[in-house]
């Protein structure tokens, strides 16, 4: 706050300056230099604050900033990539859930674990908990495989 009551009572100094020097000046020339003068006395006295800045602290602070965003932005970056992880998982359980009613495994209940492909998740182990005839087994180990891509060594089953 002092700073700015400085600034103003510059600014205020310089415009009184400025008006009485022009006021005081015979008309001519000379008026027109010093009216030029007096402008440039005013835009100094109205930029001061500008070119007394500390370029260095402002430098720092300019920093502190940049390092904080990058690592807010890492931050984000790695919850946005987690909870997609969290969807893509939740999604395709509840995908191969529809299919085991299909198939006729009412019972069963599934947890998916996914892996970082090239730009996404992707479903790359299932366990499989609950009561299943050989046959409705079968053809969800192959739904698994063929429309997942999850092989049969990373299918668990249990019960």
């Amino acid at each position: 706050m002092d700073i700015l009551c400085g600034w103003i009572r510059g600014l205020v100094a310089a415009s009184v300056t400025a008006s009485l020097a022009k006021l005081l000046t015979p008309a001519g020339p000379v008026r027109k230099v010093t009216a030029f003068v007096s402008g440039i006395v005013l835009l100094s006295a109205l930029l001061s604050p500008a070119l007394k800045a500390d370029t260095e602290a402002f430098s720092a602070a300019l920093s502190d900033y940049r390092a904080t965003a990058a690592a807010l932005t890492d931050d984000m970056e790695r919850q946005e990539k987690q909870l997609l992880r969290v969807y893509i998982e939740q999604q395709s359980a509840a995908y191969i859930l529809d299919e085991a009613r299909r198939l006729g495994l009412p019972d069963l209940s599934v947890t998916v674990r996914a892996k970082w492909g090239d730009e996404s998740w992707i479903p790359c182990e299932v366990s499989l908990t609950g009561p299943a005839e050989a046959g409705p087994r079968q053809r969800m180990t192959e739904f698994l495989t063929s429309e997942l891509g999850i092989p049969a060594e990373r299918q668990h089953w249990d019960g």
